[in-house]
């Protein structure tokens, strides 16, 4: 029985990582049109036209001159290698940055602590019934 319930904690913990962060991805030409901006306080992710990714944490990338400059990483077919310099917003495809959806970080966990506390108050009241009614 506790193996069950365990697995059923285990199933409701993974559901955490599920909802909390949002991944927004955003082209060159929607910021060059001025209808998306990017947040340079937070991690941001770069695809190139070489087919390369870089990876900058939040406040380690700036941009200037119609250049982006950084300390990141660059990810190649699999391979992450540290990168420190520029890349020109020539060669820039798309941005992707993630945020916290923090209505979603809410239910999430509203709903876990409604699913454990109606798991406990199952066996709560299987423990007394079993205490009364012994067979």
């Amino acid at each position: 029985m506790f193996r069950k319930i365990f697995i059923s904690f285990q199933t409701i913990a993974f559901l955490n990582f599920i909802g909390c962060y949002s991944s927004e991805v955003i082209s060159k030409k929607e910021i060059d049109e001025g209808t998306q901006q990017i947040d340079f306080h937070q991690d941001i992710s770069i695809n190139t036209k070489d087919y390369k990714t870089y990876h900058f944490a939040a406040n380690q990338y700036q941009v200037e001159n119609d250049s982006l400059y950084g300390n990141g990483l660059v990810t190649k077919l699999g391979s992450e290698v540290p990168f420190r310099g520029k890349i020109a917003m020539d060669d820039i495809l798309s941005f992707e940055q993630s945020t916290i959806d923090a209505g979603s970080t809410i239910g999430l966990i509203a709903g876990i602590v409604a699913v454990g506390a109606l798991i406990l108050g199952i066996i709560f009241t299987a423990t007394i019934s079993d205490a009364f009614n012994p067979d």
